[in-house]
């Protein structure tokens, strides 16, 4: 019987000893994953703040930019707001710099609402694909607290949120708070708002829907300060 209970006794702190250990190994991986998940969120400190310095390196580059887009009808004036969207301000000036936009239609135009360009395919008089086009590569969304009303000048995008924004871009013409938060606003018009008004109560085709029965191209965008 006494050499029962010593056995027994030794059992016992056997599995003390493995219970101990175990419970010694899983607090050291516990330590282990929390100090590569510091690691990790330092290294994504560190890249936001490389981001932050640079996002605020090209807001101070592009304060005060302008541009005119001339158009067929005459010319339309904007400024920008880099401070609520530095990359699409960059990403348009420098589309408009290089002549991206320029032979450019505004391909749909409906009153009340606004006038959309921007589309490469809108180059040629085929009017069919007008509206599809664009960039491959999308820009991350820049929404923010501008309200979408007359002049607001913002960026167009396909359904799918997640995809990003290309290179088409509307002024609006009416008022629609339905965008804001939805559409990345980045810039307005000072001058030429005459000119909105003219395009978008052109006469349009009924299909392609909203797209003017005659051409009315950006002959070409001047950027300046």
């Amino acid at each position: 019987m006494k050499k029962m209970w010593v056995f027994a006794i030794l059992i016992a702190l056997l599995a003390g000893s493995c219970s101990d250990k175990e419970k010694v190994e899983r607090l050291e991986n516990e330590r282990k994953s929390l100090a590569q998940e510091n690691e990790r969120l330092k290294t994504d400190l560190q890249k936001l703040q490389k981001d932050y310095t640079k996002l605020n390196f090209l807001t101070q580059k592009l304060d005060g930019i302008k541009a005119r887009i001339v158009t067929d009808m005459g010319d339309i004036e904007v400024k920008f707001f880099p401070e609520k969207a530095p990359l699409h301000v960059f990403t348009f000036v420098s589309r408009a710099e290089a002549g991206f936009y320029n032979g450019t239609q505004f391909h749909r135009v409906m009153p009340n609402f606004m006038i959309q360009a921007g589309d490469p395919n809108s180059k040629d008089d085929n009017p069919n694909d007008d509206g599809i086009g664009g960039p491959i590569a999308m820009l991350p969304h820049e929404f923010n607290d501008i309200k979408h009303v007359p002049g607001i000048l913002s960026t167009a995008r396909v359904p799918d949120i997640s995809a990003g924004a290309g290179s088409q871009f509307f002024i609006m013409h009416g008022t629609n708070f339905n965008l804001d938060g939805q559409y990345t606003a980045f810039g307005e018009v000072t001058k030429g708002m005459d000119v909105v008004n003219e395009i978008a109560t052109v006469r349009t085709m009924q299909r392609p829907p909203n797209h003017p029965v005659k051409p009315i191209r950006i002959r070409r965008i001047e950027v300046y300060k």
